[in-house]
């Protein structure tokens, strides 16, 4: 899955500074440091495994379309930065985001088809959940959580 930018402008100048965007954009979407690339094979790993019913043996729903979109563009929407997660499907067909420091220190998003992020953290003895609607951006509760994780 790729996102193309249109040419915000007509002159020559406009299109080459368009270029160079893109090719910039290119450049770190394909570093190992900035890119996201590596989560975005991982996802596509697991929606081959997962897009069909029954795919644990056990019944789960498959991943709806819907479901991959939105955790797609979820991922992209992580700033700069920011730790890339593990990606899993839940047999409620859901995927689900999960920042891992150790088993005590851990984030899991869970992607609903509908929009809505389901949320848990677990920091010591701390036990946080929640659920916020998706917008096309990470609400800013999930990224404090991640970002507690990533730096503790």
């Amino acid at each position: 899955m790729t996102t193309a930018l249109a040419f915000r402008g007509n002159s020559q100048t406009a299109q080459y500074l368009d270029g160079a965007n893109q090719a910039m954009g290119q450049y770190f979407r394909e570093s190992i440091a900035f890119g996201k690339q590596s989560a975005h094979d991982e996802l596509a790993t697991i929606w081959e495994e997962c897009k069909e019913s029954n795919w644990d043996g056990y019944n789960a729903l498959p991943v709806q379309t819907a479901t991959l979109r939105n955790t797609y563009v979820l991922i992209e929407r992580l700033p700069l930065g920011y730790p890339l997660p593990s990606i899993g499907a839940e047999p409620d067909g859901n995927l689900t985001l999960e920042w891992y420091l150790h088993s005590r220190w851990i984030v899991s998003v869970s992607v609903s088809p509908e929009g809505i992020l389901y949320y848990a953290a677990l920091f010591g003895n701390s036990d946080i959940r929640g659920s916020e609607p998706y917008f096309d951006e990470m609400p800013k509760p999930i990224l404090d959580l991640i970002q507690r994780v990533h730096i503790a």
